[in-house]
């Protein structure tokens, strides 16, 4: 049962990642004796596809906003949709949006053609992690806070994670360090001097989606080596790509146990964490509530007795749609 007018913005690696981790080998059985391919289906299935958008690759958009061409400001929270083309006929302007490669990868997600997204762009997305070396990254964080050579006595072991929010930025540095972390190194002298002709603004005002993920990646690489958070692994890094898409949502939500750790510091008072569990027993709850409805009313239909949720602030539905859509 799908209810309510929702837009959900789908992380567009979501098709690569379980296509390439779950059909890798559609021979091997999973543990609950399912195939693979029946895995990723089920998944594929309460994927919505009522008003879902693939955002934006964050590659992309971080070297929008390098070139100036896009101000996060813009579209904070919102989804970030690619395929827009500016069209004008006479003195009207707006804007076509056709389909995407990652439009296209959703669809054949959602409707089963798994190993068709797998040669079309789960091998790139493979490559792309294979290209990741998380060990060279950790070494260059940790060396340029000073936890080696002269400057190891600097470096002290934190007592509690540390805030995002409160990683300071030092200009000197911080564009080629962090140009270079995020892979886009060939921007920096284009980078710096913009900067400086715009008479060095604050880096969190002038590029704050390349503050954002630079930010996710730090914090990452401080808190691995510190064990300050459970069960936190190296193989987690693939897990934190899904941050890499808050700025473009309202209310994050996942089952999963690091993400329910790391998420909730990083969102912003207007933003929402909601475990995954908790929001499967909100669609038990709902169902159980519309169907408790005479069935006279029932038959005329969701877009009718179910055009919003119920007035009724124990649900969890309710207080979001309050929060987001009073």
């Amino acid at each position: 049962m799908r209810l309510f007018r929702w837009t959900t913005s789908i992380c567009p690696t979501l098709p690569h990642c379980f296509t390439w981790s779950c059909l890798a080998d559609l021979q091997k059985k999973i543990s609950s004796n399912s195939t693979p391919e029946q895995l990723v289906g089920s998944l594929a299935d309460r994927t919505p596809d009522s008003q879902a958008y693939p955002n934006v690759h964050h590659a992309q958009i971080l070297k929008a906003e390098l070139a100036r061409r896009f101000d996060m400001k813009s579209v904070y929270g919102r989804v970030m949709m690619a395929g827009g083309e500016p069209v004008q006929l006479g003195n009207k302007k707006g804007v076509v949006y056709r389909k995407s490669p990652e439009q296209d990868a959703l669809e054949r997600w959602m409707t089963r053609q798994f190993l068709d997204v797998g040669r079309n762009m789960a091998k790139a997305w493979r490559r792309a992690l294979q290209r990741i070396d998380f060990a060279a990254m950790l070494k260059s964080v940790m060396g340029s806070i000073g936890t080696h050579g002269e400057n190891r006595n600097r470096w002290r072991t934190p007592k509690t994670s540390p805030i995002p929010s409160s990683i300071t930025w030092t200009r000197n540095g911080s564009f080629r360090f962090g140009l270079d972390l995020l892979g886009v190194p060939e921007a920096a002298d284009w980078v710096i001097t913009d900067w400086i002709e715009r008479r060095r603004p604050s880096l969190r005002d002038h590029l704050p989606y390349f503050v954002f993920l630079l930010t996710v990646n730090l914090f990452f690489c401080l808190v691995l080596p510190t064990r300050l958070l459970r069960n936190v692994k190296p193989s987690h890094q693939i897990h934190l790509a899904y941050l890499y898409y808050l700025p473009f949502c309202s209310v994050f939500t996942s089952k999963d146990n690091f993400h329910a750790q790391i998420v909730p510091l990083f969102l912003d008072p207007f933003q929402t964490f909601v475990n995954g569990t908790e929001l499967k027993e909100e669609q038990k709850h709902l169902v159980e509530h519309y169907s408790a409805l005479p069935e006279d009313e029932r038959k005329t239909g969701l877009i009718n007795f179910a055009k919003c949720p119920p007035d009724d602030q124990s649900f969890l539905t309710t207080r979001l749609w309050d929060k987001y859509l009073p």
